[in-house]
This record gives structure tokens, sequence and C-alpha cells, in this order.
């Protein structure tokens, strides 16, 4: 039996949906549906229900960079 993988950065098609804070573009909760973000270094947390999602990037490898030109 072959261990299961765990670098999923190498495999985007594999990994699932990945929800991402783009600087962008207007981001909604996936939690409660709110707008408004604490905006960290690598984290942006939700104002209203304090979920945290990360950044998007052009530095993380393994995730696009559309929309960083």
């Amino acid at each position: 039996m072959t261990p299961p993988r765990t670098d999923y950065r190498a495999l985007p098609g594999e990994r699932g949906h990945v929800v991402l804070y783009r600087q962008t573009e207007t981001n909604t909760c996936p939690g409660c549906g709110g707008s408004n973000w604490l905006v960290g270094r690598i984290m942006a947390e939700c104002a209203r229900c304090q979920t945290a999602i990360p950044l998007m990037s052009p530095l993380t490898p393994g995730i696009t960079t559309e929309g960083n030109h």
C-alpha cells in the first residue's frame, strides 16, 4: 500500500477549492457572508465572525497569481 500524498502544492488540480483573500477583489467570508476584513501579513480575518483565510501571494508556491500583475 502506498502512503497518501501530503504535498498538495504540486497538485493544484487535486487539492480542491482553496479559499484565499484577494486584495484586488471584494472578498466574502465563507463563514458568515460578511465583507469586512482585518488584514495582516499572512492572514485576513473576518471582522464579524473571526474566520481566518490566507492571503493570496505571488510568493506562495503552488497558488495561482491571477490578478496580481
